[in-house]
């Protein structure tokens, strides 16, 4: 299943072949701020590669990359020792989480700046705390509006049962230019997202297609999987009022390797790029004066 979802084919890349085989790969952890060894036992790259100082994996390191990305200049690549503890403390971001490297290195550095949370139990409200952990339903949080500067979701939004509800709320309490940078399993051979269960009449999941978990630190059982993304998912953040970014990355000097480096931006824009019209860049439509025509020589000939 994980290979249809996430293509693994370690003879892609030499170096990906070249580090599964030795087991290991010198580089540097965007998340520890280490130079380190990252240990590689598995061809899933995405859930692999582990850093031997700080045991982050690869899915990790993909958030913090593009997360580093926005903070350090907007949207262009991060600086090559760029770190986790580079951020300004001043940033706010919500973390959907309260394990783990990425969680406990963004904690540590940003303080009260940083909110962990977890989705513990549904009769619970969002906001309250149980055995000392904030429990938020990303479908409708307490967080006040524009608050936020960055929300990081690893492989949540597919557990979610409406996750454009999600997406919407998440889009409420951005601040103008804050992103909610996420991971979630992503489709390469369709175009639709997959809806594989619902939530039935009395509350409980109404299975679509077989049932599927994931390991869930809270929940022995796992966290079942309500959607499987597509480029559909690209659509419904323009929709939602976002602009939209699919980023694909490798970077093995990071231990980011394989060919399932996707990370997904939803950013929170005034003026969004693709309003922008790319035909007659800067027109003005319709025209102040509706009988005065519009030139042909404005805008490119198809």
């Amino acid at each position: 299943m994980i290979r249809d979802i996430w293509p693994v084919d370690p003879e892609v890349r030499p170096l990906d072949k070249m580090a599964l085989r030795s087991g290991h790969l010198p580089g540097y952890c965007n998340i520890c701020g280490r130079l380190t060894v990252f240990t590689v036992s598995d061809p899933n790259f995405r859930e692999n590669v582990n850093c031997r100082n700080c045991r982050s994996m690869n899915r990790q390191r993909q958030l913090a990359a593009v997360l580093l990305s926005y903070v350090s200049n907007g949207a262009s690549r991060a600086p090559r020792f760029a770190k986790v503890s580079d951020i300004p403390r001043e940033t706010v971001v919500w973390t959907t989480e309260t394990t783990r490297a990425l969680h406990d290195k963004l904690s540590q550095h940003l303080g009260e700046n940083c909110i962990s949370t977890e989705f513990l139990d549904p009769s619970l409200t969002s906001g309250e705390t149980r055995d000392g952990i904030l429990h938020v339903d990303m479908q409708q949080t307490h967080f006040e509006d524009n608050s936020l500067d960055f929300i990081l979701s690893s492989d949540v939004m597919e557990h979610i049962p409406s996750p454009m509800k999600a997406l919407t709320e998440t889009y409420r309490v951005l601040k103008p230019g804050g992103c909610h940078i996420f991971t979630a399993p992503f489709y390469h051979h369709r175009f639709k997202n997959e809806q594989r269960a619902v939530v039935g009449d009395k509350g409980e999941p109404e299975h679509l297609r077989r049932p599927w978990y994931h390991a869930d630190p809270m929940r022995a059982e796992g966290a079942l999987v309500f959607t499987v993304f597509a480029p559909e998912l690209l659509c419904q953040l323009e929709e939602t009022g976002f602009e939209a970014r699919l980023c694909v990355l490798y970077s093995p000097w990071h231990g980011i390797l394989g060919n399932n480096g996707i990370v997904i931006v939803a950013r929170k824009m005034i003026k969004p790029n693709y309003v922008d019209d790319l035909i007659f860049p800067g027109d003005t439509w319709p025209p102040a004066d509706p009988a005065t025509p519009t030139p042909m020589s404005q805008g490119p000939r198809s």
